[in-house]
């Protein structure tokens, strides 16, 4: 695990060209990637929820944070096609940003949480980082702006993904 959380990579334009085409608008898609999903597979996505409670975060996550935090609601899910996974994804919600304003994020449900940080079109992204993990496939974090707040989702393209794509 030590080498996966020193191995992301800050996204720019030569990051960006140097991986496969096939990975580079699903690395950089900056709307919802559930939507895309539906749109590049011509099916629905549904979600199977793996984890979804308040817990401790990596080091490599909080250090992400402007603010400091000890624990925060942590969502783990995985997005399917066909009821297969092609996505993994880890989403870090500081408990400051699913209040007031921001409270839906707790209502989530098995529902895409794209469907709460792009209700009113794009969400700001502070920073996206890039990674490969042998095996596993590429891999994109995001920390987003949801009305002020930031949260962090971690997304992995599962090989299944490529089998469902409509060229």
């Amino acid at each position: 695990m030590k080498k996966l959380r020193r191995s992301w990579i800050d996204l720019d334009h030569a990051v960006l060209h140097s991986a496969p085409l096939i990975w580079q608008d699903w690395l950089s898609y900056p709307l919802s990637l559930t939507q895309y999903i539906e749109k590049r597979t011509q099916k629905s996505v549904s979600i199977q929820v793996l984890t979804d409670k308040n817990q401790l975060v990596l080091n490599d996550e909080q250090d992400l944070f402007t603010r400091s935090f000890r624990r925060c609601r942590v969502r783990e899910v995985y997005l399917c096609v066909d009821s297969i996974p092609v996505v993994f994804a880890r989403s870090i919600l500081p408990t400051s940003s699913c209040a007031g304003i921001n409270r839906d994020l707790l209502q989530v449900g098995n529902k895409p949480l794209g469907d709460v940080l792009f209700k009113n079109g794009q969400a700001p992204i502070l920073l996206r980082q890039v990674t490969e993990i042998p095996r596993i496939g590429f891999g994109r974090r995001t920390l987003y702006q949801l009305r002020g707040h930031p949260i962090l989702i971690t997304e992995f393209f599962l090989p299944a993904l490529l089998d469902k794509i409509i060229q």
